[in-house]
Parts: structure tokens; sequence; C-alpha cells
């Protein structure tokens, strides 16, 4: 006759051994979540020129509208770098 804590012990073992383990990931947590954020964060970006213009971040994809009354926008940081070689795109203060 087997005791019922045998039972509850087997069960456990069992569950254990098909339950499979989420792997570590070197740098998550708080750390990971916050460059995460900063790669995700807006710039203002100035546009120079008067007509109006759409252009395509290179990184994200997005679509960034630019026009005389509407020349300050925010951009995703990933996409600054290639809007400013453009020539006509200014860093906004």
């Amino acid at each position: 006759m087997s005791c019922c804590g045998q039972g509850r012990a087997a069960l456990r073992a069992s569950h254990a051994l098909q339950t499979p383990k989420a792997p570590r990931v070197a740098g998550s947590g708080i750390a990971r979540v916050a460059a995460d954020a900063a790669l995700r964060a807006n710039l203002p970006i100035r546009y120079l020129g008067a007509a109006p213009i759409v252009v395509h971040g290179l990184v994200t994809g997005r679509v960034y509208q630019f026009a005389a009354g509407r020349a300050i926008q925010p951009v995703d940081a990933r996409d600054v770098a290639g809007l400013l070689k453009k020539g006509i795109f200014r860093r906004s203060t």
C-alpha cells in the first residue's frame, strides 16, 4: 500500500519533466527595457525646405511628412541618421 505523499511526489516529478523552462537571456530585465525604450525614443527633426515632402525611415520604414507649417516632427531615433544625411534636415532643439 502506497502513501498519498508518494503519489503527489510522482505527479510533481512528471509535471516538472513536461514543463519546459524558459531560457535565461543575457541583458534581460530593467536594463534591457531601458535600452529598448531609448532606441524607440523620438527626436525632433527640422525640415529646411519649403515644399511638402514625405520620407521613409531607413530603419523603421515609418513615413514622415514635413511641410513649411510642420517643419519640426518627432522622428524615431533609429531613423535620424538617415534623414540627416539627406542634407535637408537638422536636429531641432
